[in-house]
């Protein structure tokens, strides 16, 4: 059997501070590594937070941060994804992730397609397929309400990943506007059967990774704002059965070895 073993952190994120976040990674990482994962994962704005109206912390590609983290990965020998982060190409920039190999190379950037409003005014969404490969088995990255999308979900057809990681920030604020038309579960609902779907959808695990507790978000009006983690960091199986999950909404370590020879147990048919 092809076993593969997953750290996957729903994680606390240190505002607008890049430096105290990877030291934060460090620690993190040099913790766990007695369980020596072959994968480790953090949430959606891991390294800042969203930045809204703090655009001068999106990175470039020759950025000091990729140079750590890829140094991180080849120290520890493990492959990281790092969360994502706002990533500047030119005058355009975009809600990106990337994976980091073991031997600490970085092989492109996934960036997110379906884009919340508010990431809207400031960011581009660009529609491109990425699949990493590693030296386990092919993941597909996406982030967040990339996973509202079927037609994303169905993109994965021809590239079959072992696994499709979704990296997110949901937030118990997201339905706010909403609020009396919906159940008060219903992010908790949203987040554990769309992931279940997609499993079903692509024979594949399923990933979701969330941020933890609260953040203080500071918009480019000034004006600032709570983001409440809903946690429900999971993972799920080939087959749509979920295999484990955070326990709260506070920063939390979740570890599970995959039978990635699950993957594929039926060929495509539709």
């Amino acid at each position: 059997m092809n076993k593969t073993r997953v750290l996957l952190v729903q994680y606390k994120i240190i505002y607008l501070d890049v430096k105290a976040n990877l030291a934060k990674f460090k620690r993190i990482i040099r913790k766990y590594k007695d369980l020596r994962p072959d994968l480790i994962v953090f949430p959606e704005y891991a390294l800042t937070g969203p930045l809204y109206s703090n655009y001068f912390l999106a990175f470039d590609n020759n950025e000091f941060i990729f140079d750590e983290l890829s140094l991180l990965a080849k120290k520890n020998n493990v492959n990281i994804i790092p969360g994502s982060f706002v990533r500047k190409e030119g005058s355009n920039m975009y809600n990106s992730t990337c994976l980091i190999h073991r031997d600490g190379q970085i092989n492109g950037f996934y960036n997110k397609k379906c884009l919340w409003s508010s990431e809207k005014k400031f960011l581009n969404a660009v529609d491109d397929m990425k699949v990493f490969e590693t030296d386990f088995g092919r993941i597909a990255i996406q982030i967040c309400a990339d996973l509202h999308s079927s037609s994303i979900s169905d993109s994965y057809r021809s590239f079959k990943p072992e696994i499709i990681i979704n990296l997110a920030m949901w937030s118990e604020e997201d339905m706010k506007a909403v609020r009396k038309k919906v159940p008060k579960n219903i992010e908790l609902i949203q987040t554990e059967y769309l992931s279940r779907a997609r499993a079903i959808e692509n024979r594949s695990y399923i990933i979701f990774c969330n941020f933890a507790d609260t953040l203080t978000v500071k918009a480019k009006t000034g004006r600032q704002y709570q983001e409440t983690s809903i946690g429900n960091s999971l993972i799920v199986n080939p087959y749509g059965e979920v295999i484990a999950r955070s326990s709260s909404k506070k920063e939390e370590i979740i570890f599970a070895e995959l039978d990635l020879s699950k993957s594929h147990w039926s060929k495509y048919t539709y």
